[in-house]
């Protein structure tokens, strides 16, 4: 078995171990849809009811259910659905952004309905990712997803900030990372271990779980954009260079290489051949591979946090998912 087949059972299995809470997050973001303003009813609905990975949920869920204790189905439905929403959100206004016609192999919603519908739409799932834990019992979980929302925003701004600058720092691309991506999967973590009712202690360490769960799954995204390994990616390669977007892969070509000729390159990489040849020339340099080994010690930092967590199928099921990570290929 290659490392992409064990990913893919990997997910078949902690989907399955998980379904009931995935069955009913689904099925409060749809009455969240269906019960919003007659403007949006329609559009909110598309964008909830596309299919995604809900890789995010299931890591919730497992981490909730890893103490081996009765969990409580509800409360960990309504953190996921907040979170999942939160994600959705974000996606919408980055699509508005980024001007990307498509999301998830459909039309983003700013492309199907303009801009302006889009980013209200966004806002509305943004305040209604917030009222999924309103009532929470336990407050550390809405402070943690008010605080991912902040972190998210701020990640967002500080892309925009580096678009295009091809001098941009290793540990600038890692910010940004931490931000736009790594902030929800530390929610994430953090909201199921409280769930899982672990001490302080190891509700930290599980946040330092997420966020190099989250910096390695973003290293992954990034090389995927070039197409390398991709398969129904649901977007067009080359979106992120052609924002002006410099993603590890060509940080680590600039450590190597000059810099002069592929900025040139990278000007006209809407152009296939272009695009082509800037692939060449980074798989030339190894530097595909190298931000693979990046994003796998990041994999194994999240993996040596298990340690401390009970030992039982859930947590070998985790130190799977996270080894397999690197060979997804959407």
């Amino acid at each position: 078995m290659n490392f992409s087949d064990k990913y893919q059972d990997v997910i078949k299995e902690a989907r399955s171990l998980v379904q009931p809470a995935l069955d009913l997050s689904a099925k409060m973001m749809r009455e969240v849809a269906e019960n919003s303003p007659s403007g949006l009813r329609e559009r909110i609905t598309q964008t909830v009811e596309r299919p995604g990975k809900r890789l995010r949920s299931m890591l919730l869920f497992l981490l909730a259910k890893s103490n081996g204790e009765t969990e409580d189905l509800t409360r960990m439905a309504r953190a996921a659905s907040s979170v999942e929403m939160l994600h959705l959100a974000s996606l919408v206004h980055d699509d508005v952004i980024d001007r990307s016609e498509f999301r998830r192999g459909q039309s983003s919603m700013h492309s199907a309905f303009g801009n302006k519908i889009a980013v209200l739409a966004g806002d509305y799932m943004l305040a209604q990712s917030l009222i999924f834990v309103l009532e929470e019992e336990d407050r550390r979980i809405p402070k943690n997803l008010a605080n991912a929302a902040s972190s998210l925003v701020a990640g967002e701004i500080l892309e925009i900030d580096h678009a295009g600058n091809t001098n941009i720092s290793f540990e600038e691309y890692i910010q940004v990372i931490e931000g736009k991506t790594a902030s929800l999967l530390v929610s994430c973590a953090k909201c199921g271990a409280i769930l899982a009712g672990y001490s302080p202690e190891i509700v930290e360490d599980c946040g330092r779980l997420g966020l190099h769960f989250g910096i390695a799954f973003q290293i992954i995204d990034d090389i995927l954009d070039y197409g390398v390994g991709a398969e129904s990616l649901g977007k067009k390669n080359f979106e992120d260079l052609q924002n002006g977007l410099i993603t590890l892969p060509m940080l680590l070509y600039f450590q190597k290489n000059s810099k002069e000729e592929m900025e040139n390159f990278i000007k006209n990489a809407y152009e296939p051949s272009t695009a082509n040849l800037i692939v060449e020339k980074l798989e030339m340099a190894n530097c595909f591979e190298d931000a693979k080994n990046i994003a796998y010690s990041h994999l194994q930092k999240a993996t040596e946090v298990l340690e401390k967590l009970p030992s039982n199928h859930i947590n070998t099921l985790l130190k799977d998912f996270f080894e397999a990570m690197t060979e997804r290929r959407n």
